[in-house]
């Protein structure tokens, strides 16, 4: 489980840099089923201009070679992470195409000090493969293979699935229907994964969901279902639980040998537009319903747990491009819970956790998830350069961003349950900054840099105050990440 977890937790942060960029537009192809890279311009593979809806043939290739540097109380990592992807793409017939696209991803620990679970491997996979096909005034679409699904902003699902998805656009409504099965993709490129079983041989889960939405007056509403089925393998043995039900259950005994399924359902709806020139916003509310199962029981909890996501942007239409952007982020959480990421975390009643399969991005030193949370932010970015002809160094974008952290319930731990574990609101405060540059068509360099100041949940002001230790700066986290994108 332990490398499993360190995998996952350097692709959340190839996934992190990735969008915290400012918003570009992309191409109408393969990229907007590849969330990584839509929303930050250049880290987005330079193609040929060609139309592949109409005609031809292209394919192409790009590699990211990137260092990652994490510190954290007793612990220093230091890897380096080379992703290459290989794609390929042909025309079939009017709007219709098949795109394929396969991915290497070699991890190599140079340093490590209290990181025990941290190796070197490699990962093969077919990142994408799908045929895409339209009609002919493109009001209705359909994809089918391996490729990303994304509802709402991403938190409930955005990552790569074998299904498919329909799309139906009008002038009043826009409609799309998905569905998704997980147990194909490598189990070490397999994200979805909550228990030891998920980890160990990859989570086998089905999605199946839809979206609704109309627009107005450059205003958006939305409204999103997504069920969430988990069919994945559990260390349960009747014989034994048979045995402990004759026996009577004692409440201070955990059988561990007991069901952890997570079986979820997630109702969302969202607001989106433009106020007025250079000001949006976006907000989204999410409800989370389903069944999950109690800390080494055989017992099945209701859940009821919540999310929601607002932010707002303010772009200036001046020689260096500012843009300033405030967001507020909450996940409940569960004063019985000790893992939020864990199926089977919630200790007794009914779980109030929420746990999603898609993205948020809260901090790249905390990593924090949507769970057990508030989080309060504010960010400036800019282009410094941007008034020089010269292309090499015009596209250039610097941002700042600051996060406050609070917690929902303060008998409850955060993240894995190893984090902000005393009985205290604040969690920290974090401070990151990131470095995007555009020097070619087809080569960028990036870096990234998180610094997180534990707050009072930590413990850190405690055993200052009673046990007389010093509050040094190894109780401090530290973040940085930097590498190139390279396109063929």
């Amino acid at each position: 489980m332990k490398q499993a977890a360190v995998i996952t937790a350097v692709l959340a942060c190839i996934v992190g840099f990735t969008l915290t960029g400012s918003a570009a537009p992309t191409d109408a192809g393969e990229d907007q089923y590849f969330p990584e890279l839509q929303n930050d311009k250049d880290m987005r593979v330079i193609q040929s201009e060609k139309n592949m809806i109409s005609s031809g043939i292209t394919y192409g290739a790009w590699i990211t070679p990137l260092f990652i540097y994490q510190e954290s109380p007793g612990s220093k990592l230091t890897t380096q992470v080379t992703t290459f992807r290989a794609w390929f793409k042909t025309y079939l017939w009017n709007n219709s195409y098949l795109y394929i696209r396969g991915k290497d991803t070699y991890t190599a620990v140079i340093s490590k000090k209290g990181a025990a679970a941290a190796k070197n491997g490699n990962v093969l996979d077919l990142d994408l493969g799908y045929i895409a096909m339209a009609t002919l005034r493109r009001n209705v679409d359909f994809t089918a293979g391996r490729k990303y699904f994304f509802l709402g902003s991403g938190i409930v699902m955005n990552g790569r699935g074998d299904g498919a998805e329909f799309n139906f656009y009008s002038k009043y409504i826009n409609i799309k229907a998905l569905g998704a099965w997980t147990g194909w993709l490598v189990k070490d490129d397999n994200p979805y994964g909550l228990s030891d079983p998920d980890l160990a041989t990859g989570a086998k889960r089905v999605f199946a969901g839809g979206k609704v939405s109309t627009s107005w007056f450059n205003q958006t509403i939305f409204f999103y279902g997504l069920a969430q089925f988990d069919f994945g393998k559990e260390f349960y043995n009747k014989n034994r639980l048979l045995t402990s039900v004759l026996a009577g259950f004692d409440p201070g005994v955990r059988y561990y040998n007991t069901r952890t399924r997570y079986q979820s359902q997630y109702y969302g709806m969202g607001l989106e537009g433009v106020i007025v020139s250079g000001l949006s916003y976006f907000g989204e509310f999410i409800i989370e319903k389903g069944k999950s199962y109690i800390s080494g029981y055989p017992i099945s909890t209701g859940i009821n747990a919540y999310a929601a996501n607002v932010r707002v942007n303010y772009y200036f239409d001046v020689t260096t491009k500012p843009a300033l952007e405030a967001q507020y982020a909450f996940g409940s959480g569960d004063v019985n819970r000790s893992d939020y990421r864990a199926p089977n975390g919630n200790l007794w009643g009914k779980d109030a956790g929420f746990l999603y399969f898609g993205t948020f991005v809260g901090g790249y030193a905390l990593k924090p998830l949507l769970a057990n949370i508030h989080m309060i932010s504010a960010s400036v970015a800019l282009s410094p350069f941007s008034w020089v002809e010269i292309y090499s160094i015009k596209n250039m974008t610097i941002t700042a961003k600051y996060y406050y952290y609070l917690k929902h319930h303060v008998w409850s731990p955060i993240n894995n349950g190893f984090d902000a574990t005393k009985p205290a609101r604040e969690i920290g405060h974090e401070v990151d900054a990131s470095l995007r540059w555009l020097i070619f068509s087809d080569f960028s360099f990036f870096m990234n840099y998180g610094f997180f100041i534990p707050g009072k949940a930590f413990g850190y002001y405690y055993d200052y105050l009673y046990n007389k230790t010093s509050f040094s700066s190894t109780s401090y986290r530290h973040f940085v990440m930097a590498g190139f994108n390279i396109s063929f």
